[in-house]
């Protein structure tokens, strides 16, 4: 029998390897992962926070400047190019030209025209109607004369009528920039210095550029411009838009030009007539302009004095019956005399003050009867040397006055002390001596405190309640 023999089995032994053992993240590293973690996930936030911050503020931007008044202008209108009417542009911003009709703007409760948006996004702005009609002067430069020193507030007494008639206009106003420009041949050469005021009058680079007789600045209205011709006459627009020379003895009537600030809010209004755009003024207005009802009279705010409004009548003196009643100024002399029964002056403040229901509400105020004259100069500061006090007067021809479909009527202002002429004005903004004997309408003017003011909005269709 065979022997068996038993087999070895060899076990194969896997190689040794040097096992490492488990790497536990120390604190160190810990704390640099943690802190390299919370960095990114705080960039990714702050980054993505910014990223929709201003895009959100992009959009607000956006939408705020849809509301301002040069935004809404810009992005409503097509620029269009050569003669025709509407937008134009040009290195200076964007103009209107020709007889355009949705650039109307209410501002300071009276009418504005757009002239222009500025580069700096200001819009500078021209009253719709003429607001005084008077001299230039007695000087030929325009910072010397009657225009200039009426629309500003200037070194002299009494300057500034115009500028007080606006409400806050540090909160409203950018300077408006102009020069002296020259006309020659229908073109304008630009002057050589530049001029920053608070209120100017327009210039005549403006109207050339408007296309002005074809153009929404020409409103059958006589008034100045700023501008010379080659032989240093000063200009005019004359009723059928033409531009002519006059000396400074001729009173002819004065467009205020303003510049709002840039992105001014609008709070209505698409620019058309019916929807002008409306100045959002917040509580920042005052009375000016404002209608207010006493009996059975309409009156408007000319002046608005801490409180104390002066007002003229929007109309002229009527009879109980409604019929007007016309009259002199007087048989004799141009002197605003109370005393005098065959003057305007005793029968304001007797015969028509006493048949006053409101009587009782009229303060005594003081008017300036000043004489503007050749023998004593045509200064506006030679209206203010001569006064009177009383409850009613007439307005002074350096006055502000709004109601432009007034004609006919006699101011306080004589042209001689001696002598029998006075001062008229008429609605195309011509002002010219008048026969005191001639009968003309009435135009009163009054003052009551504002505290009696008890109901209404001052609007015309809802004036201020007088109680």
């Amino acid at each position: 029998m065979a022997k068996k023999v038993k087999a070895k089995i060899r076990l194969k032994r896997r190689p040794k390897t040097n096992k490492k053992p488990k790497h536990l993240i120390g604190p160190a590293e810990f704390i640099f992962n943690f802190l390299s973690l919370t960095a990114l996930i705080g960039m990714g936030l702050y980054f993505g926070y910014r990223s929709l911050y201003y895009y959100s503020r992009q959009n607000m931007r956006l939408e705020e400047e849809a509301m301002t008044l040069n935004g809404l202008i810009t992005t409503g209108n097509a620029v269009v190019h050569g003669e025709e009417e509407g937008l134009h542009q040009d290195s200076d911003g964007y103009y209107f030209k020709g007889n355009v009709t949705n650039n109307y703007v209410i501002f300071a409760n009276r009418a504005w025209r757009v002239i222009r948006v500025n580069n700096d996004n200001t819009v500078r702005l021209i009253a719709e109607d003429i607001a005084a009609s008077f001299m230039w002067g007695d000087e030929a430069s325009y910072f010397s004369s009657n225009v200039y020193n009426w629309l500003n507030k200037t070194d002299l007494p009494h300057s500034g009528t115009y500028y007080q008639t606006i409400p806050y206009p540090k909160e409203f106003l950018a300077k408006t920039k102009y020069t002296v420009d020259l006309l020659e041949g229908g073109k304008t050469t630009s002057g050589d210095q530049e001029f920053k005021d608070s209120v100017a009058t327009l210039g005549v680079r403006d109207y050339v550029l408007a296309n002005g007789k074809s153009s929404y600045l020409n409103t059958g209205k006589l008034f100045f411009l700023i501008g010379i011709n080659e032989d240093e006459d000063h200009l005019y627009v004359e009723e059928d838009g033409s531009i002519q020379t006059c000396d400074n003895y001729v009173g002819y009537g004065v467009r205020p030009v303003i510049t709002l600030k840039k992105n001014t809010l609008v709070a209505s209004g698409d620019g058309t007539f019916d929807h002008p755009y409306v100045i959002q003024q917040g509580d920042k207005k005052n009375y000016v302009d404002t209608y207010v009802q006493m009996g059975s009279d309409l009156w408007r705010v000319y002046k608005d004095d801490n409180g104390v409004l002066s007002l003229y009548k929007n109309g002229y003196i009527t009879l109980p019956n409604g019929e007007e009643v016309y009259r002199n100024y007087s048989n004799t002399n141009s002197i605003f005399r109370l005393a005098d029964q065959d003057n305007i002056a005793y029968y304001l403040n007797h015969d028509y003050l006493f048949s006053l229901t409101y009587g009782g509400y009229l303060l005594e105020s003081r008017f300036y009867t000043g004489e503007i004259s050749d023998e004593y100069g045509y200064s506006f500061e030679n209206t203010y040397v001569f006064q009177v006090d009383c409850k009613v007067g007439l307005l002074n021809i350096f006055d502000y006055m709004a109601n432009v479909g007034l004609t006919n009527y006699f101011h306080m202002n004589t042209t001689s002390e001696v002598g029998s002429m006075e001062y008229s004005r008429y609605a195309n903004g011509l002002l010219e001596e008048a026969d005191v004997r001639e009968y003309k309408h009435i135009v009163p003017v009054v003052s009551i405190s504002k505290e009696h003011l008890i109901s209404g909005s001052g609007s015309y269709t809802d004036p201020y309640i007088l109680g």
